[in-house]
């Protein structure tokens, strides 16, 4: 990810455009793709608008469905066709629906250019042709009965019809989600371990309802599993895949005798089998706080997190809290394990959306949910900060689990200052701001608020 005026983030955000803008005639490769589809009155064909300094002012994530766009800035202006929840299907006529992640990525690249065309849809339309499309292929209603005769089976009396009719819910949706072996690294896994985690995934596929898959690279190197499949599905299956990744992480698998290898139903990271760092004896500095001080403000379809503290490293930590509040109860996490994370960023706001997104990454990774946090280093001058979170992995026997963050994003974006206000739109003095920001908290000058993708 980065944030050179075209920047990635994950993303579930939708938009819907009006219905008076029509749609543009669907190239033959995506007729082909959807061949049941007649329509698509979302489709677009419009130019990219890139700024010398500025960039594209976009963040997107790269999916096998193309680039999502998950939001726009105000800077250079982009087409009124170009939104939030967008799929970019094509850019200067490649093709990127269909393709991994990382070539979507590259490919992407490789055509970045002012005035270059690209081709987009909402990713509503683009999810409910999925499944419907998948749904045609892989529930057939006609089956054969006696003779040459067949027998039309009606919908509600299908092997799938239970996934169907979950799929066209609101709050479900056909997804595909990329969980990676490790940030930058791949696994060179010989035949026996890849043989047993492929085992584990099938497992785990089968206990979950869904698609579970090693990803490779062109070596045979291990770069992520796959998940395929309804969105609350995925969002049941994760922490299980994250458990199966650590457990072959630390080689505790073997290839006879006594098996090691673990189903979807196994609890690996129960509080008796913590990492190396973990345990009851874990060393807290005494001037970190285990303190509550942040609160939410609801928001179309995501969350802000509104933290305030007496320094401006306080009130940072304070929001990295807030989110894992907002994933379970803070109240019933123990301090019985320990991470560090790095960020930099070119300016304040920068910095903090580094900051949370690399917390958000370890725990998409390790699972580590902390309660704790605290800012070992915030050089202000080269904008780096080093910070500490102090908690344990998330157990769902003893853990709650509230709702999932998929992202963090800039927009809404503030960081507060005693005097003045920073947003994406530039800094402005705090009695300008509007009414709930021109006065600070007493005795907390410093507050931040971030709206976070859920």
């Amino acid at each position: 990810r980065s944030h050179l005026g075209l920047s990635w983030a994950s993303s579930g955000t939708r938009a819907h455009l009006g219905a008076e803008m029509g749609g543009a005639a669907p190239p033959e490769w995506l007729r082909a793709a959807f061949p049941a589809k007649e329509a698509w009155p979302s489709l677009r064909r419009c130019s990219l608008r890139v700024h010398p300094d500025a960039g594209a002012g976009l963040e997107m994530e790269a999916s096998e469905c193309g680039y999502l766009v998950e939001d726009v800035a105000p800077s250079p202006g982009q087409d009124a066709a170009l939104q939030r929840g967008a799929f970019l299907l094509e850019v200067a006529g490649r093709r990127l629906f269909g393709l991994p992640a990382a070539e979507v990525e590259a490919a992407f690249g490789e055509a970045f250019a002012d005035g270059a065309e690209v081709l987009l849809v909402q990713a509503d339309e683009l999810r409910e042709a999925l499944v419907t499309r998948d749904s045609q292929e892989e529930c057939p209603c006609e089956v054969p009965g006696d003779g040459d005769h067949e027998r039309i089976v009606p919908p509600e009396q299908s092997a799938n019809y239970e996934l169907l009719r979950r799929a066209e819910s609101s709050t479900e949706y056909d997804a595909v989600v990329h969980i990676p072996v490790g940030r930058g690294t791949v696994w060179s896994l010989g035949p026996e371990p890849m043989t047993f985690l492929r085992n584990d995934l099938a497992q785990l596929g089968s206990d979950f309802g869904l698609s579970a898959e090693a990803k490779l690279d062109r070596a045979g190197n291990m770069e992520s599993v796959v998940l395929r499949g309804l969105s609350t599905a995925i969002a049941a299956a994760r922490p299980i895949v994250v458990q199966i990744l650590d457990h072959y992480r630390q080689g505790r698998w073997q290839a006879s005798g006594e098996t090691a290898h673990v189903g979807a139903g196994t609890d690996i990271a129960t509080s008796g089998d913590a990492a190396p760092s973990a345990g009851v004896g874990l060393h807290v500095p005494a001037h970190v706080k285990d303190i509550r001080q942040f609160r939410y403000h609801d928001h179309t379809a995501d969350i802000i997190v509104h933290s305030w503290g007496a320094s401006r490293a306080e009130a940072f930590g304070q929001v990295v809290a807030g989110m894992f509040n907002y994933m379970t109860d803070l109240d019933n996490v123990e301090l019985r394990s320990e991470v560090e994370v790095e960020a930099s960023g070119h300016d304040l706001l920068d910095l903090l959306y580094h900051l949370l997104d690399e917390f958000l990454f370890v725990f998409g990774t390790e699972m580590h949910v902390s309660r704790c946090v605290d800012i070992v280093e915030f050089d202000e001058e080269k904008l780096f900060i080093r910070a500490r979170g102090y908690g344990e992995k998330m157990n769902l026997k003893k853990h709650e689990q509230g709702t999932e963050i998929k992202a963090i994003t800039m927009h809404m974006m503030r960081v507060l200052e005693p005097d003045i206000v920073m947003t994406e739109d530039g800094t402005k003095p705090r009695a300008a701001a509007g009414e709930d920001d021109s006065e600070p908290i007493p005795g907390f000058p410093h507050e931040v608020y971030v709206l976070l993708d859920i």
